[in-house]
Parts: structure tokens; sequence; C-alpha cells
């Protein structure tokens, strides 16, 4: 499962183009985990990234469209490396322009990953997106 993820997440990095991303608002020293992530025109986009003991955990996705964004989350906290409790948890992506969503986060994580999925708006949008943590 974690090479089937590795792979997704190396051909996610190819279609990175470099663009930025502003952080989350919520209050927090937010730090980018990896590099932004945009979709080609019209495609959707997948991708993780692997946060170390982190505080809080932000996710910000923006569209080059007007229509809305369709997409979700997925997080799989755990403690001393699946030794001790684990979180999955999940949730939705959804709205115009721009969407952050703030996935919960396990006390005491040592290590999170943290999966973004979206849909194309239609059929010339592009979509970009960045996870944060503190």
């Amino acid at each position: 499962m974690q090479l089937i993820a590795a792979i997704t997440g190396s051909a996610a990095l190819a279609l990175a183009g470099g663009s930025a991303v502003a952080p989350p608002p919520a209050p927090g020293a937010w730090h980018q985990l990896g590099a932004a992530v945009t979709s080609r025109p019209g495609k959707g986009l997948s991708f993780f990234r692997t946060a170390l003991s982190p505080q809080g955990l932000g996710i910000v996705v923006t569209s080059s469209s007007n229509r809305p964004i369709h997409g979700s989350w997925s997080t799989w906290c755990e403690i001393m490396d699946d030794d001790g409790p684990v979180e999955q948890l999940q949730g939705p992506l959804t709205g115009a322009k721009t969407v952050i969503a703030y996935p919960h986060v396990l006390s005491g994580a040592t290590r999170c990953y943290v999966s973004v999925y979206t849909r194309p708006p239609d059929r010339v949008a592009k979509t970009t997106a960045a996870e944060f943590s503190y």
C-alpha cells in the first residue's frame, strides 16, 4: 500500500508547476509540506504528503475556474510508527475558487499521511493544492 502511495505521490510531483499557494488563514506557524501540485487543464489531481509530529494540518485548493471544486482529503495519523494508536479520517473539499480544510490531528501523533484528490471543475480549469502543518 505504501509503495503504491509513494508511486502516486511521485507521479503527482511531475504535475507540480511551481505555483504558490498561500497558507491557511487559521492561526499557526504553518509550513508547506513539499511543493504545491497543479493539475493539467481539465484534469483532477491526486497526491499525498507526510507531516512529522504535527500539531495542526491544513489543506488549500485553488481553481482557475468559477465552477465549484469537488474533491476529498484523507489522513492517516499514527503514534510511534503503527505501534500505538492510529486515526484515519476523510472529508470533502467543495467550494468555488479556494477551498480550505483543517483535518483533525491525533493527539501525540508522530506521523500523519495527508492525501488530496480533486475532480476537474471543467474541461480547461487547473486546480492547485498544497498541504500544510505546524
